[in-house]
């Protein structure tokens, strides 16, 4: 294996070594309002029906107000990368949750589609600027072999909080009435306001690198090249020769943007996106296999949302409580993800993605091949739980293995290519089924097309698991050389 790129010795410190406990206080606290964030992404699947009915919005528009969410989280990411590094990544998070906590109650207050749509693109935003300081910031509260265990508890609520977010707003529907949509995101407001006041006293003060210079046009050429990848997919359109000319401009954008990186670095120039990172091995390959993964299991709580809704015809309630097996599943995953990855290394990351792919597979014969009165929740506990077990081992272990070679100096940057992959790869994931839902005669009510969703679904994350037995990568690389020099 190749040793990694020499880096400068330098980077982002704490301004204190904290104990043991206050690192886990930390940790909660960096883990709370990150939580919320996604619970905003799977919440809101149970409700769109509501949603649809209350503002009378447009298929179009029901689209838009899932994936503006996970778009306008995307492009934040490496900015808000940026800015963590030079004024700190505690700053930076914090900023996030408060924005977060405001945009959330516009949400609810939202009275059409539109305002609806706009309140939740500066939701995703926020959660741009909540979720990469996180993993920069476990980078900097816990050092080398440490870090499997707080990545594992991150997988965990990863899981968790995404299958938890049907269940929730099942229930706040039931209990609000019609004003349960409304409920789903004022509930975000006075735990956002919790959390603000929680991370400011607990998680420690990090020091900045500083200014290190500037990249404009390499920032404009990646996040115009995301914004253009990402877009086909969001309206649910399908395929277009608009859509088709998107993607072709955001593959074109992001070439660019890697061409243009590489003469940065010849030339000494400080590169927004340091291509050292992708002379690594780890990194890279986590990126793509966190793009797959992600598109795959966040998506599936769509198609399982509109499966029990739209196909099946039972309540909000029920359709939140199918993938109470999901989070139980992941939890457990979770748990045992450090002790597994010690003994089998990140081999362990690919028996995830297969599981996940297997079961999903095995939830589409069953749409398919069973009368719709036999689709019960004991018939779908079993593929459930594995799907969840599944996502419990990928996540944490896959993300401990992205980082292993970054430096601190990188600690930014490399912590927003890894969310950047995880947010556009569930816009993508969501974008597709939301494309066949809304193209395929029947659309959501029709039973084969939910077995069309979640065999797509399952090849996602199937591709996941190629890229890892392609790659090789089954021991934990060799760690960067500062990785020991936290604090």
């Amino acid at each position: 294996m190749a040793a990694p790129q020499a880096v400068p010795q330098t980077g982002a410190r704490l301004q204190e070594a904290p104990s043991a406990r206050r690192r886990s206080l930390a940790l909660a606290m960096l883990l709370l309002p990150t939580a919320l964030t996604l619970l905003s992404v799977t919440t809101v699947n149970v409700a769109l029906p509501a949603i649809r009915d209350s503002l009378g919005a447009t298929a179009v528009e029901q689209s838009l107000v899932l994936t503006s969410y996970t778009i306008a989280f995307a492009l934040v990411l490496l900015p808000a990368g940026r800015l963590g590094d030079r004024y700190g990544h505690k700053q930076v998070f914090i900023a996030g949750v408060v924005v977060f906590t405001l945009a959330s109650a516009w949400c609810g207050l939202a009275p059409d589609a539109t305002q609806l749509i706009l309140a939740r693109i500066l939701a995703g935003i926020a959660g741009g600027l909540v979720l990469t300081p996180l993993n920069a910031l476990i980078q900097l509260l816990f050092t080398g072999p440490e870090r499997a265990k707080p990545f594992a508890v991150m997988g965990a609520v990863f899981g968790a909080a995404s299958a938890a977010g049907p269940v929730l707003g099942g229930l706040l529907l039931q209990v609000g009435g019609e004003y349960g949509w409304h409920l789903i995101f004022l509930f975000n407001v006075p735990l956002g306001v919790l959390a603000t006041v929680a991370a400011v006293l607990v998680i420690p003060r990090d020091n900045p690198l500083g200014a290190r210079g500037s990249d404009p046009l390499g920032m404009l050429l990646f996040t115009a090249g995301i914004l253009a990848v990402v877009l086909p997919f969001a309206a649910g359109t399908g395929v277009t020769p608009l859509n088709a000319a998107l993607l072709a401009a955001g593959l074109l954008l992001m070439t660019g943007c890697m061409l243009w990186e590489r003469r940065r670095e010849r030339r000494d120039s400080f590169a927004i996106v340091p291509p050292r990172l992708f002379r690594q091995r780890a990194l890279p390959i986590g990126i793509v296999s966190t793009f797959l993964g992600f598109a795959g299991f966040t998506a599936s709580f769509l198609m399982l949302a509109l499966l029990w809704l739209d196909g099946l015809g039972n309540d909000a309630l029920a359709a939140g409580l199918v993938v109470t097996p999901f989070a139980l599943g992941s939890v457990l995953g979770s748990l045992l993800s450090h002790s597994l990855s010690e003994r089998f290394g990140t081999r362990i990351v690919t028996v995830g993605l297969t599981m996940i792919s297997v079961c999903l597979l095995i939830v589409g014969a069953l749409v398919l091949v069973l009368p719709a009165a036999s689709l019960t929740f004991l018939v779908m506990l079993v593929p459930l739980l594995g799907i969840g077990l599944g996502v419990g081992l990928f996540v944490g272990p896959n993300t401990n293995a992205a980082f292993v070679q970054t430096a601190s100096i990188d600690a930014g940057i490399a912590s927003a290519l890894i969310a950047a992959a995880q947010r556009t790869g569930t816009a993508v994931g969501i974008g597709v089924i939301s494309a066949l839902y809304a193209l395929a005669p029947g659309g959501s009510a029709a039973l084969p097309n939910h077995a069309t969703a979640a065999f797509i679904t399952a090849a996602m994350a199937g591709a996941a698991a190629l890229v890892l037995v392609g790659s090789r990568r089954s021991a934990m690389p060799e760690p960067a050389e500062d990785d020991t020099e936290q604090f």
